[in-house]
Parts: C-alpha cells; sequence; structure tokens
C-alpha cells in the first residue's frame, strides 16, 4: 500500500466519522426542538385561573348588557370593556399561536430574528392594553360596577360627580399621546438595561421567554457542534 492509498484511506474515513457526527447533532437538535415543541403543546395561551377569570368577566359584562338595554349611559361603558376584554383574550389565543407557528428548524439566526418580531409585537399590544385599560377600567368600569352591584347611579349621585367623570375620561385620552411619546423616548434605553429586560420578559409571557432561552440552548449546541 502506497503513501497515497493510506492518504485515501484516512480521508474517506475522516469524511465518514464527520458525516458521521453531523447526522448525530441533527438527530440531537430534532429530539431538542420536539421536547421543546411538546412543552408548548402542553402550555396554553393562557393559565388556567387566567382563562377562568377572562369568560367570568366576559359573562358578567354580557350578563349586565342584556339587562340594561336601552340604557345608553350604562349600557355603552360595559360595551365597551367587553369589547376591550374579548379583543385581549383573543390577542393572547393568536399571539401563542403565532409562537407555535415559528419555525425551530430554521437556522437559529432565523429563530431569534423571528422571536425579537415576536417580542416586539407583543410589548405593542401590551402598550396599547395599558393605554386603553388605564381609560376604561377606572371611571367606565367603576360606575358598572356600582350601578350593576348597589344599583347606584354616580352619574346623578352629585352634580360635582358628572364633573368629576368628565375630567377623569379627558385626562386618561389626554395622557394616552403623552404615554406614547415617553414610551419611543425612553423605551430603547430601557430594554437595554437589565432590570427593563426583566420588564419585558414579564409583559411579553413567560412562554416567549421560554422560547427565548431555548433558542439560546440551541444557538450554543450549534456553535460547540
Amino acid at each position: 500500500m502506497t503513501l497515497d492509498d493510506i492518504r485515501n484511506e484516512w480521508r474517506a474515513r475522516d469524511e465518514a466519522l464527520q458525516a458521521k457526527l453531523a447526522q448525530q447533532s441533527a438527530m440531537l437538535r430534532d429530539a431538542m426542538i420536539e421536547r421543546h415543541l411538546e412543552k408548548l403543546r402542553r402550555q396554553g395561551a393562557m393559565s388556567p385561573f387566567s382563562m377562568a377569570v377572562w369568560i367570568a368577566f366576559m359573562a358578567c359584562f354580557g350578563l349586565f348588557l342584556a339587562a340594561n338595554w336601552g340604557r345608553w349611559e350604562f349600557f355603552f361603558p360595559a360595551l365597551l370593556l367587553q369589547i376591550w376584554t374579548v379583543a385581549m383574550g383573543a390577542l393572547t389565543f393568536i399571539e401563542h399561536e403565532r409562537l407555535r407557528s415559528v419555525d425551530l428548524s430554521a437556522p437559529v439566526l432565523e429563530i431569534q430574528r423571528r422571536l425579537a418580531a415576536l417580542e416586539a409585537e407583543r410589548a405593542r399590544a401590551f402598550q396599547w392594553a395599558f393605554l386603553t385599560g388605564q381609560v376604561l377600567w377606572w371611571i367606565p368600569f367603576t360606575i358598572i360596577l356600582f350601578w350593576g352591584l348597589f344599583g347606584v347611579d354616580l352619574y346623578r349621585l352629585s352634580p360635582f360627580m358628572t364633573q368629576f367623570i368628565a375630567v377623569n375620561v379627558a385626562v386618561g385620552l389626554a395622557a394616552i399621546p403623552i404615554l406614547l411619546w415617553l414610551s419611543r423616548v425612553f423605551g430603547p434605553r430601557l430594554a437595554r438595561a437589565k432590570r427593563g429586560r426583566a420588564l419585558l420578559g414579564s409583559v411579553t409571557g413567560r412562554d416567549l421567554a421560554q422560547a427565548r432561552a431555548f433558542a439560546e440552548r440551541l444557538a450554543q449546541f450549534v456553535a460547540k457542534a
């Protein structure tokens, strides 16, 4: 056997070994992805407690709307709250399905890019939920709560009460553009800070935080493979 024959033999063995290692790495990656997907399948968009609260609020608002048809000063605030509640719940399910649809077999950088986009979408959704919620869940909710539970008409409780309601709703609406401006100015800086990242993680949800952690583990696995 010549020296060239030995070199060719070693080259063939090295190529076979590399192919075997690549195959094993692909199998390990597939197993990691499947375990994460199984965890996502078991984990719902809402916890059982959150789901129960969401359904309870929709049911209560629905009963209130049915009982107060024609009393428009109570009906319309309750309708806005019902729309807000349904929309926020539906958005939670949609965002969870978008996370489940991320192709985890794609290159790691593509997975991380998609997760970052989902994180930004959820942060914007939370922002608008907060901005609209701080208007709806203060005065309108208080009005229908007192009327529904105690039969107290806050509109006519006193002359001052009408002014109080109008001023608070106006201030809440005026705060929306101010808070949007503040988020554009300080949001990127806050997102880069450690506490800001922790806050963003709590806002965007546990499932997305787990997906980001998985993407980091996957990146480390690929780097070592």
